[in-house]
């Protein structure tokens, strides 16, 4: 871990070292206890969800100079993939966004499109799956969610919503805005002329080609970040005692790769 990598996390949290403490080993903590998501975790694994425009992060900026991250989740095809390749895709795509020291500072403003929004990817959209993708943003990455903008939700959107609610802090939730077709709210935060032709914008899909050619060049860089976590870590029962005498490290079991800071 170098000092870049680290600053993410106490800007995250403020430079409040003990919440930041929390987060990063709340990040180490569920590369272990999710394996499906963060074992060999990397770009190419699910290249198919950038290149079709699942997710992107656009040029400008919003308003208030929070990055403007897109994510369109009708384009995940449940017959063929697995519901993990969601959390993988948000994880790396995050990841990277989060590199950017802007980003770090002022934070995200995700816009989700929920046209083509199926009953079949609801669904699939478990309490699990709900869970894991919350986790991401709300208690593992070192980010700060400012706003996220639902657009075209379909009727049934109601269904996912309360199913993700449960998993969220308030504070989270009062941050969530719905527009529906009436895209004048989103407008109002970045103007069309910078979004995406989906929200009647003025720019193609994937517009920044040269941030995806690095995403997708960028296995080795988490083949890397990989190598460092918790190692052969279990979640202790019952009234064990952490050896290293940390009493927020309770019930810990295992060792930590050397991380050289």
């Amino acid at each position: 871990m170098d000092v870049k990598f680290l600053v993410r996390f106490l800007r995250a949290r403020k430079f409040d070292q003990e919440k930041t403490f929390v987060l990063v080993k709340n990040y180490y903590t569920a590369r272990v206890q999710h394996p499906e998501i963060f074992d060999d975790v990397k770009p190419s694994r699910v290249q198919y969800l950038f290149e079709n425009g699942a997710f992107e992060v656009l040029e400008q900026p919003d308003i208030n100079g929070c990055a403007v991250v897109i994510m369109r989740p009708a384009l995940w095809n449940t017959e063929y993939y697995p519901s993990t390749d969601i959390s993988k895709a948000m994880y790396v795509f995050l990841s990277k966004v989060l590199e950017n020291e802007n980003v770090q500072v002022n934070g995200i403003h995700g816009v989700m499109n929920l046209g083509g929004f199926t009953m079949k990817h609801v669904a699939h959209f478990t309490p699990s799956l709900a869970k894991s993708m919350i986790q991401l943003f709300q208690d593992i990455l070192p980010m700060r969610l400012t706003r996220l903008d639902f657009v075209k939700e379909p009727a049934y959107f109601d269904i996912p919503f309360a199913v993700a609610k449960v998993f969220l802090k308030d504070k989270i939730v009062k941050r969530f805005v719905k527009n529906g077709i009436n895209l004048e709210k989103l407008y109002a935060t970045i103007d069309p002329k910078f979004l995406p032709t989906d929200f009647h914008g003025q720019l193609p899909i994937l517009n920044d080609k040269a941030w995806l050619d690095d995403l997708l060049a960028s296995d080795a860089q988490f083949e890397e970040e990989n190598k460092f976590g918790f190692v052969q870590m279990n979640v202790n029962k019952g009234k064990s005692v952490s050896k290293s005498g940390d009493a927020d490290m309770q019930g810990l079991g295992g060792t930590f790769k050397k991380l050289n800071i």
